[in-house]
């Protein structure tokens, strides 16, 4: 039986599907999505900050739970959304609520009945696949992507640098576009606007990379100029996809104010 530490530290399974394959460009989800407006710049999150979440006293605590061994189905084909979602339900999601659940939750003296992960919810105006609720705040919601739809280069022509303001950015911006974000990136953001409204720290997951997005940086609405939307694109090198997904988890119960920033 691995300890949570060990099975986090796991990549995901190469299950069928999962290799690279040719960029995969996505539609406007809907009229909801199309009308959303997406950030013109983002800004990197600050060196190591998940790093730091996943060093959580408490978590480390908790990442000493023993659990079962998640096997491998040789039956997935990571072909559409929908079967992103069933693998990343096994493999991705599953050891992470259990290890919030029966190790993380007794030690910050939550009821294990007030951790919820919710799929579709329909509060809001819109229905994010994932979203993680601790003591009735959201705190986190996971939405799923297609396989080879996360390509990192759509998001860098935003990102403020030392060497590009945020103002250089949006005045390179062409007229009668939106955003800075080109491609994938420039649909995939209007869509994680628009769930912004319920939980204002979304992550992305295609089964491949991740990207990590804080609508809400500072607890603060985010500005284009002064405040711009935090990013990290995360391959699973440096962390895997269930060491950040838990560390994000950790980021976004501590500024919901359900953990405290010693915890």
């Amino acid at each position: 039986m691995p300890t949570g530490a060990e099975s986090i530290a796991q990549h995901l399974p190469q299950v069928r599907g999962a290799g690279a394959g040719d960029y995969y460009i996505v539609g406007s989800s809907g009229h909801s999505t199309s009308i959303a407006r997406p950030p013109k710049t983002i800004i990197a999150f600050a060196d190591n900050t998940f790093g730091n979440s996943l060093q959580s006293p408490a978590l480390q605590q908790a990442l000493q739970v023993q659990l079962n061994a998640v096997e491998t189905e040789s039956s997935h084909d990571l072909a559409t959304e929908g079967d992103i979602e069933r693998a990343g339900a096994l493999y991705l999601v599953h050891d992470i609520n259990l290890i919030i659940e029966r190790g993380l939750l007794p030690r910050l003296n939550i009821p294990v009945n007030q951790f919820y992960c919710v799929g579709q919810s329909t509060s809001g105006t819109s229905r994010p696949d994932i979203k993680f609720v601790v003591n009735g705040i959201p705190v986190l919601i996971l939405e799923y992507k297609r396989t080879n739809t996360l390509r990192e280069s759509d998001w860098t022509g935003a990102l403020v640098t030392a060497d590009r303001t945020a103002q250089q950015i949006i005045n390179d911006i062409p007229p009668g576009v939106q955003t800075a974000l080109v491609d994938n990136a420039g649909i995939i953001s209007k869509q994680a606007s628009k769930y912004s409204s319920q939980c204002g720290l979304i992550v992305l997951c295609n089964y491949q990379n991740m990207i990590v997005l804080d609508f809400t940086p500072g607890n603060t609405a985010y500005n284009n100029l002064t405040n711009p939307v935090r990013y990290l694109f995360s391959s699973g090198t440096h962390l895997t996809h269930k060491q950040l997904l838990i560390a994000a988890l950790i980021y976004g119960m501590r500024k919901a104010g359900v953990m405290g920033h010693d915890a």
